[in-house]
């Protein structure tokens, strides 16, 4: 087993195994090449092919995911250097392909970058063959997904499943934002809005509870050279006053990096408005679900999305720092949120972590 940190190291055996689109070293570079401040690692061997990361993070943000908020006082002034064991910029998808269970043991031995917390999303867990009570297990807000129904052929159909309340307000949604114009948006497109991409984006980021390294939205110029990969704007009068990004594999779309002016979000049913395009995109694609995400979850669940339960486990490196903060990390804990059920002949629920 090996380990690079250079992509052209690697580019000529990576993609000879079995890799997905999400895994191709094209895909990869894109990341690699326009986020240059974090570490990227390509860990490969006969059997293996693995992309990961290690980045700096702060834990100020984590305050609001602890029931005792006096221990967030001494939680957010950590930071560490942190081994993820995916694409942190795409968190919930697999970037590795094994034929056998992954040897996290042999694969740290020959890493020979430091770090202070290892972190795996569950998908990478439950494939290593080492032993997992050394982990601490936490609960992270789970994806939202949306299941397309084989009987919606447009957004009509869709809405025409809600009941009367939920519809009602779906279509408030549209015809506040009735004055957007979207399209999708192409290389010089992207080239002239840089600027208020960027923005937009800040905008959105700045205001979440958590968030990794940042994503450079210069990476969509790369990004939309893949077919399954698009950028759409949403414009009054040709300002563009907010941005949505989606990518497709295997029947399942995702909705990724999105930004919008938050001045004007209210008025015009901006965000709402993205979810309802995002979904109509995959009626005409045809695809199976949606993935939308964890962020919003209570809001999305007002357009049908459910909850998928995610967890990631984590382990410091050193051993005293682990006996001192675990206790903490294992107090971490998502908020509870009120589960809508807008479909015909469905109950209101309590989404309660577990």
């Amino acid at each position: 087993m090996k380990v690079y940190t250079d992509i052209d190291k690697v580019k000529a055996e990576w993609d000879k195994f079995n890799v997905s689109d999400f895994i191709h070293s094209s895909f990869l570079e894109i990341f690699y090449i326009n986020h240059p401040n974090i570490k990227h690692l390509f860990v490969i061997n006969k059997d293996i092919r693995l992309y990961a990361n290690i980045f700096p993070l702060r834990f100020d943000k984590t305050v609001s995911y602890l029931r005792n908020k006096r221990l967030g006082l001494f939680v957010k002034f950590l930071k560490f250097d942190v081994l993820y064991l995916t694409n942190s910029f795409i968190t919930n998808i697999p970037a590795f392909a094994s034929k056998n269970k992954i040897n996290l043991d042999k694969f740290l031995s020959v890493l020979q970058y430091n770090y202070t917390l290892l972190v795996l999303p569950d998908f990478v867990f439950n494939n290593i063959t080492n032993e997992k009570n050394k982990f601490c297990k936490i609960e992270v807000e789970g994806d939202m997904v949306l299941e397309i129904h084989n009987k919606w052929c447009d957004l009509d159909s869709y809405i025409s499943d809600f009941r009367k309340k939920y519809r009602k307000k779906i279509k408030k949604f549209l015809n506040s934002s009735s004055e957007i114009e979207i399209r999708s948006m192409n290389a010089n497109d992207l080239v002239f809005y840089s600027d208020n991409i960027k923005d937009l984006f800040s905008q959105v980021i700045n205001g979440s509870k958590f968030s990794g390294p940042l994503f450079n939205t210069d990476s969509f110029l790369s990004l939309i050279k893949k077919d399954t990969f698009k950028v759409y704007g949403y414009f009054i009068n040709n300002d563009l006053i907010a941005f949505s990004s989606e990518m497709h594999q295997d029947k399942i779309l995702y909705s990724y990096y999105v930004g919008f002016d938050k001045s004007l979000n209210k008025t015009f049913s901006i965000y709402p408005r993205i979810l309802l395009e995002t979904i109509n995109n995959a009626i005409l694609l045809k695809m199976d679900k949606i993935v939308f995400g964890r962020t919003a979850n209570e809001f999305k669940s007002n357009f049908g999305a459910k909850p998928i339960k995610s967890y990631v486990y984590v382990k410091l490196k050193n051993r005293y720092l682990s006996i001192l903060l675990n206790p903490i990390l294992k107090r971490l804990t998502i908020k509870k949120w009120v589960k809508r059920s807008p479909f015909k002949n469905t109950q209101k629920t309590i989404n309660k972590p577990t």
